[in-house]
């Protein structure tokens, strides 16, 4: 049952990703909007024209300033930027400054919510919303996903005493600090933040989670196998974004010792700035799809045998948990990974796979054949993912978090 007018809340998202975008992101934000929708709250998504991860804005909706659309009961306002699939760092911070301002003009004309719920990154984005909510005189929760600007100095963009960084760090704090309430993804994202700033009165720790009636070990995959050739082959896959923090040459190497077995096909869901070095090796066992939309993820997960990825060794990699553990473990795919850390941690504690040192080709290879020809490990592996996924990644609790971050700030 919905809530009495007077508490339903008045809710403005201000997002650089969001449907019908790709990532994991917009998968996340669209997925909490609509959910606050569905328990009777009134959403207004401020956001770009999609774009992602294709760097263009889509044809449909091109030549227009702004656009206005119902989505599943969210209202979306839409803003133009300058998009770029240029992989240059100084051309997307133009895209992401371009809009920041398209966002600051559009924003005005949107009534006054009681609250701004706004993603963090990009950091141009989460000025435009801290903007807003000066102008609109109402609080904001900061939404934190990932570990910025740390991430810059860990992928080796930047150093700590460079200008770019420093700048980043003092926007970056800036809007935190002066946030109502922080919503971090992860414990570490929290304690890294808190490092920055200070504690903060009102920061809270809510994890992602996954749709466990979408994403699930028993989805049809038989469309998904006959769309991209993979025929009855078993599928070693990674699925996600090919940026700075992948391992690809680990991967590439493991992959190498398969190729006499013709059982066996390492896919490759994604793209990103590695996508033309994947392209251009001559692996016999594997294919690249360029992207997948997100309705076709849970036959993606389902139809393979596990899925595998190597990170670099870095402190950001051994703190970051990717929001492709949520759906892989619901899914019951079992997980092998060259990372230590809290993944290591987690595959530990859950029983869903296994972790090799970071860049061992070798170790990595070898746990990929360790499930590929044992059954009942891989069984043992699937059935404990999909428990753990069941017990610690329902989307209804995490829906509950949010909703009760948001109503508090409103109310005070």
């Amino acid at each position: 049952m919905d809530d009495p007018p007077d508490k339903r809340l008045r809710i403005l998202l201000v997002t650089h990703y969001f449907a019908p975008d790709g990532g994991a992101a917009a998968v996340r934000l669209t997925r909490l909007a609509q959910a606050l929708v569905a328990r009777g709250h009134r959403v207004t998504v401020l956001c770009p024209m999609p774009h992602y991860p294709q760097g263009r804005i889509r044809a449909d909706y091109r030549g227009v300033w702004t656009r206005q659309e119902m989505l599943d009961g969210v209202r979306v306002v839409r803003a133009w930027h300058w998009a770029t699939p240029s992989r240059s760092i100084a051309l997307r911070l133009i895209s992401q400054v371009s809009f920041m301002l398209m966002a600051a003009l559009r924003g005005l004309a949107l009534s006054r919510p009681d609250v701004l719920l706004i993603e963090n990154q990009p950091v141009f984005t989460a000025l435009a919303g801290w903007w807003l909510s000066k102008v609109k005189r109402r609080p904001y929760v900061v939404n934190v996903s990932d570990y910025w600007p740390e991430y810059l100095v860990a992928v080796g963009v930047t150093h700590e005493q460079s200008l770019i960084y420093r700048t980043f760090k003092a926007l970056v704090n800036l809007t935190q600090r002066q946030a109502s309430a922080i919503i971090a993804l992860l414990p570490d994202i929290l304690t890294s933040i808190q490092g920055r700033i200070g504690p903060h009165p009102n920061a809270h720790v809510i994890m992602n989670a996954t749709d466990l009636s979408r994403f699930r070990p028993d989805v049809e995959t038989a469309n998904f196998r006959a769309q991209h050739g993979l025929g009855q082959a078993k599928l070693v896959t990674f699925a996600g974004t090919l940026g700075n923090h992948i391992d690809l040459d680990t991967m590439l190497k493991a992959a190498a010792h398969f190729v006499q077995r013709p059982d066996v096909l390492f896919l490759f869901l994604g793209t990103g700035i590695h996508r033309d070095a994947l392209q251009g090796q001559a692996l016999p066992n594997l294919r690249w799809v360029d992207w997948v939309d997100h309705a076709d993820m849970p036959a993606a997960w389902a139809a393979s045998h596990l899925t595998f990825w190597a990170v670099h060794d870095n402190a950001t990699n051994r703190i970051s948990l990717q929001s492709k553990v949520y759906e892989a473990m619901a899914s019951g795919t079992p997980l092998v990974v060259a990372v230590e850390g809290v993944i290591s941690q987690l595959l530990a504690r859950s029983g869903a796979g296994e972790t090799v040192p970071f860049g061992d080709a070798e170790a990595l290879a070898q746990a990929i054949a360790s499930y590929l020809d044992q059954p009942t490990k891989r069984d043992r592996a699937s059935q404990a993912a999909r428990a753990y996924a069941e017990q610690h990644f329902n989307f209804e609790t995490v829906v509950t978090r949010y909703e009760a971050v948001l109503r508090s700030v409103a109310e005070a």
